[in-house]
């Protein structure tokens, strides 16, 4: 059998008497863009917080390109190649675009700050459309510029996992189709991804695969067409059983 690149395998997480994961396994293949979707209160930023070690599991083994990395602390994780956007924006107001940029870089393995890093933002800039605004005080962008200053600064960690916690959410119609085209062009360099997301018409046109989940379990898991008409996922969305 060959080797998945990521395992997450019996994930399991609660919160007193709340399980909010609830023996979750799937497989993530290098390059892949898997959807893990469902509605609010399913578990998925939990399950996204296990594997960026943000939290620990009580149960259960994560494995990134051949390494158990479940049971690391959130900045080993991260080291180990995985980079994530949240809901709420962390960026660092007080410095530029460039410098919040750097910072990302500066985090990986034996890196220090140096001119060469500078430059070499640019490229992550240019990939999320912000080369034209590298001097700005990050405070002054726009929402949807300080989304893609956050993506750009985990970009520049280099990782090889990426995961996206709604990184859409809150965009109007316009830059949410600048903000698929940002994601389809990660994608396309090759970037294994992760996204949580509720915006369906992302789901379809960016994932290759879906991980449904309801009150903490996976009830389904396939391509965006096969799971999104899949009577159980219909019915855990709606709330009512699907007839076809």
């Amino acid at each position: 059998m060959t080797q998945a690149f990521m395992r997450v395998e019996g994930a399991r997480k609660a919160f007193g008497g709340l399980v909010a994961v609830n023996d979750v396994s799937f497989d993530l293949d290098r390059g892949e863009v898997l959807g893990l979707i469902g509605p609010n209160g399913s578990g998925k930023t939990t399950t996204m917080n296990l594997i960026s070690g943000g939290l620990g599991m009580d149960r259960g083994r994560i494995e990134l390109d051949g390494e158990v990395i479940s049971g690391l602390p959130a900045n080993r994780v991260a080291r180990k190649g995985v980079a994530r956007t949240f809901q709420l924006l962390r960026l660092i107001d007080d410095m530029t675009v460039t410098e919040n940029v750097v910072v990302g870089m500066a985090f990986r393995p034996g890196q220090g700050w140096n001119a060469e890093m500078v430059a070499r933002s640019e490229n992550f800039l240019k990939i999320v459309g912000l080369e034209d605004k590298a001097d700005w005080e990050a405070s002054k962008l726009t929402y949807i510029d300080q989304k893609r200053l956050e993506l750009a600064r985990a970009l520049a960690m280099e990782p090889k996992v990426l995961l996206l916690d709604e990184w859409l959410a809150g965009l109007n119609a316009t830059e949410l189709h600048a903000g698929i085209d940002i994601i389809r062009s990660i994608r396309d360099l090759g970037t294994t991804i992760i996204m949580v997301e509720h915006v369906m018409s992302a789901i379809h046109s960016l994932c290759d695969r879906c991980v449904v989940m309801n009150a903490g379990a996976k009830i389904a898991e396939g391509t965006p067409r096969d799971v999104l008409t899949d009577p159980l996922v219909v019915e855990a969305y709606l709330g009512e059983p699907h007839h076809a």
